[in-house]
């Protein structure tokens, strides 16, 4: 268990779109989700498409203003900051997206690209910024000619080292990555999966991972928050998640994770789509798919539970499923 305060907390987040045409509306992409990240562990955060994951990303690091909750970094609300204050706090939060290719500019250099951001928060003396920026892709496994380059030259693994090096050069105690090695193929995955490894144990930085590849979660994580229709349906340790997952829907998903054994059972597919999150469910958000589903399902909102194992008084393992009881 932490006994430091954590670095980042998240709490009873509301991230709420309002939706033009037709009938119009309010689309709840984020329904009251808490979570904390510790410095230098790894947060590992899952869920189908939709279920609000780059919501979330994009209202902790304030690009979106959430309608309802907090963000604190090192106990400080970041809604409340003066613009100075979030501009700092800003370098020590920061955002590697999915795609690189579409997050880096065509017309900039990698060197160019690289020194952007030494530039806006002032970070070292001109003369200085681009060996600064050598450095940062030497500890990304690149080589110092890759800065003449263009982005559409580089394959799509140096182009997530690239942006990963963007994402280090302000020196940063968290980094969000967003899908951040979805669109690449396995061997380049495992690669960046290591390199983000080796930036925990030999920079002390934080990772927000966020996926929907449980596999990819596995290798990575410390802790797992699964995600369900914008809420938070489950978060454990991520060796009890992997062993012993509560909820019914994350069950599903472990199912789903292909495994290279004919003897292996089919997985339990879940059947339907999930509800539209502009006209979600009564009751728990899950009921109308899941294979579980109580007559209480479908009137009440699950509380949060949480589960001890024997002998232990806290493992952290929380679960919003009316199957668990306190």
């Amino acid at each position: 268990m932490h006994t430091n305060p954590p670095l980042l907390s998240v709490r009873d987040l509301v991230v709420k779109y309002r939706v033009k045409g037709g009938r119009g509306g309010l689309l709840t992409a984020v329904n009251g989700v808490s979570f904390d990240i510790h410095a230098g562990s790894i947060f590992g955060l899952v869920g189908e498409s939709g279920s609000g994951k780059t919501s979330l990303a994009h209202s902790i690091m304030q690009l979106v203003q959430p309608c309802a909750g907090e963000v604190l970094f090192h106990g400080e609300n970041l809604a409340h900051m003066k613009q100075a204050s979030l501009q700092k706090t800003r370098r020590n939060i920061q955002l590697v997206f999915q795609d690189p290719l579409a997050s880096l500019s065509p017309r900039r250099s990698i060197a160019q690209t690289l020194i952007e951001p030494l530039d806006h928060f002032r970070i070292d003396v001109a003369g200085k910024r681009h060996a600064r920026a050598c450095r940062a892709l030497e500890t990304v496994g690149l080589e110092p000619d890759v800065l003449q380059r263009f982005p559409h030259e580089l394959s799509s693994g140096q182009r997530q080292r690239v942006a990963l090096a963007r994402a280090l050069l302000p020196e940063p105690e968290l980094i969000i990555a967003d899908e951040a090695v979805s669109s690449l193929d396995v061997s380049v995955q495992a690669r960046i999966i290591e390199l983000i490894l080796d930036l925990r144990q030999n920079l002390g930085i934080a990772f927000l991972f966020i996926a929907h590849d449980l596999a990819v979660i596995q290798q990575l994580a410390d802790r797992v928050g699964v995600m369900y229709l914008g809420k938070m349906i489950e978060i454990a340790p991520a060796h009890r998640l992997f062993r012993q997952a509560a909820h019914p829907y994350t069950r599903a998903l472990l199912e789903a994770v292909p495994v290279p054994d004919p003897a292996h059972a089919n997985p339990v597919v879940l059947q339907g789509e999930p509800p539209s999150a502009l006209t979600p469910p009564a009751g728990c958000v899950f009921h109308t798919r899941c294979p579980q589903v109580m007559e209480q399902c479908r009137v009440l909102e699950p509380l949060d539970t949480q589960i001890n194992e024997p002998g232990l008084k806290n493992t952290a393992h929380h679960v919003w499923c009316h199957l668990w009881k306190e």
